[in-house]
């Protein structure tokens, strides 16, 4: 999987400290709920939560991850 090098969407200090926070939050209640959320997993929120890719993008690249898994 291809990471962008900078972030590709502007956003302002307290956005990209929304994005953090949700990302945080949702890997705590994957971890809340037994799930381990492995390294593609993390490195596909970790993009959003920098502002590498919107959450439509999120949303898509850990479905499709999400299939390989099956």
């Amino acid at each position: 999987m291809a990471a962008a090098t900078a972030p590709v969407i502007t956003l302002t200090p307290a956005e990209l400290d929304d994005r953090r926070l949700a990302v945080e939050n949702t890997i705590g209640t994957m971890r809340i709920e037994g799930l381990d959320p492995d390294e593609a997993t993390l490195q596909i929120l970790n993009r959003y939560a920098s502002g590498e890719i919107e959450f439509s993008e999120t949303k898509r690249l850990l479905r499709e991850y999400s299939c390989t898994l099956l």
